[in-house]
This record gives C-alpha cells, structure tokens and sequence, in this order.
C-alpha cells in the first residue's frame, strides 16, 4: 500500500497537472453502528450510536462508521471533518472523552455481530470530548488522507471512550429524520493529470538544494507571456503553507527566474521536516514539484 501512495507521489511530482479551486463534498456513511459486549441480550438501536467507557454500570460501547471514498482517491485534501449529532448524554453530567482509530477488519452493518468489537489499530488519529448536544464537528483529515493514498485499508473508523467516560448517544444514519445523520464534509483540491500542460510555458523547473535545510531555491524558465504568476507552497496534506510569489500582468518576464523558499510558514515559523509541494500558476495553467524538508 506504501507502493501505492509512492506511485502516486511520484506521478503527482513529474506530470504538470490542473489544479482548480477546493471543491467541499458532504459524504454520508456507507455503514454505521455500536457493539456493546456487555449487554449479549439486548438488541441495538439501529437508529442510534452509542459510547461509553464507564467500570461502574457496565458500558462499554463503541461506535463504528464507514465511508466510501472512492470518488477521492488520489485527491488532495485540505481538510476532513466528521459530523456527529449528540442527542443524549450521562444524566449524572460529565465528559465523553473519545478517541478515533483505524478499523482494522473488513465489516458491514448487516452482518457484523453487534456484541463483538471489532479490531483496531492502536494509533490515535483524534481526540474529542462531548459534553453537550447537538452537533459536533471532529477533525480527522490525516486519517482520510491516508485512506485516500491507500496508505492504510479504508475498513472505516472506531470511536472508543476513554476510560472512565460516561456515555454520550448519537443519531445513525437509520434516523428518519435525514437531516439528522452522521457526515463526512471534505475540502479538497480537484487534481487531473495530464490537462492544461504548459511544457511549452514553463521549463527547467527545479529547486537547489532538495533535500533542503534550512532553505532552498526554486528556479523556472518561461517562454510565454501570462496575465499572472503566482507561486505557492503545500504541504502533503493539501494545505497552503506559503505564498513565494505573486505577480499581475506586466510585472513578469520571459526568461529564467529563481525564488527563495526559507523553510518558513505565513507566519515565519520554520516548517517540521516532510514533504512539500512548490505550485507555479501559470496564466491558466499550472506545474508542480516535490520537495523535501530534512532536518
């Protein structure tokens, strides 16, 4: 699967690609339930989500959700927020405190046990606490990137209270009131390889050194004039970690030109080392390449 997000990495840097502006799409799940182990008797509520991590009553639920991404695959996504409605907590008071993984196995709603936990990576894509009802809004865009890379299987994920949690309930998507269930809202950036190419616009584009630390030059040729230049930096994840530079008609020339990158965010905080993606806008066209961060 490594090979996979490698491949994809490497197509990314060496092909000139399109890049329009962030698309949001609201994704509902595919399959969503709870298993509660404790209670083999008692039949879920298929209309609802349950968690818990409470010793002294005996709750133990966790919540299982689904998505299907396949209309993303190969996307960059800028962000990735699930979107629960809480409907009841603890009487007694108190915080859900919850934490996200990675199902490790495949399941579906329709045939998983619902008194058998499924199995999970240890690993902590996110943590939430709930207190209140209504919604809430969970920020797990690594996970989702990671799916969408194939990095890991896409088997959904688990949501297992903290110990010592008292419960909080959630509606599922089986609630008759639609507007009521869970989503996945994703921000991306729409990529389609091989469109709009400007081999003929831009040429020699590179950046010394690469790796860079702390800082690195990126140098271009252009053999058309445009209407505007900009030049952006991005991280893996899709999100703009700075602008280099931005230039209106008449402002830029043919020929070769260079542009120091410092290592440094829109706020002049030195970047952790990773990968980074500079961008060249070109008039209406557009040209990308990887570099690497290595401290």
């Amino acid at each position: 699967m490594k090979t996979k997000l490698y491949a994809a990495l490497a197509v990314l840097v060496l092909a000139f690609v399109s890049i329009a502006n962030a698309d949001t799409v609201a994704i509902t799940p595919c399959d969503d339930m709870y298993t509660d182990v404790e209670h083999p008797t008692l039949p879920p509520t298929t209309t609802e989500l349950w968690v818990a991590e409470f010793q002294p009553v005996g709750h133990f639920e966790r919540i299982m959700i689904k998505f299907d991404l396949s209309q993303l695959l190969d996307q960059t996504i800028n962000s990735a927020t699930l979107n629960l409605n809480r409907f009841m907590g603890c009487p007694q008071g108190g915080t859900t405190s919850t934490n996200y993984h990675a199902i490790t196995e495949d399941w579906d709603e329709e045939t998983w046990n619902s008194h058998t936990h499924a199995q999970y990576d240890s690993y902590v894509w996110a943590s939430y606490g709930f207190n209140v009802n209504g919604w809430h809004n969970i920020d797990i865009t690594q996970l989702v990137q990671a799916w969408i890379n194939e990095d890991i299987e896409n088997y959904g994920l688990l949501i297992r209270a903290q110990t010592g949690s008292k419960f909080s309930k959630f509606y599922s998507k089986e609630h008759s009131n639609s507007n009521l269930h869970p989503y996945l809202e994703v921000d991306y950036i729409p990529v389609s390889i091989g469109d709009n190419l400007i081999q003929e616009t831009v040429i020699n584009l590179q950046n010394y050194p690469n790796p860079l630390n702390p800082s690195t030059t990126i140098s271009f040729e252009t053999t058309n004039l445009h209407e505007n230049t900009r030049i952006e930096i991005y991280n893996l994840k899709g999100q703009k970690v700075k602008k280099l530079l931005s230039k209106s008609a008449g402002q830029f020339s043919v020929g070769k030109h260079s542009v120091v990158w410092d290592g440094k965010d829109e706020n002049e905080n030195t970047v952790p080392s990773g990968i980074y993606f500079y961008i060249i806008n070109y008039g209406k066209n557009t040209a990308v390449n990887k570099m690497i961060m290595m401290k």
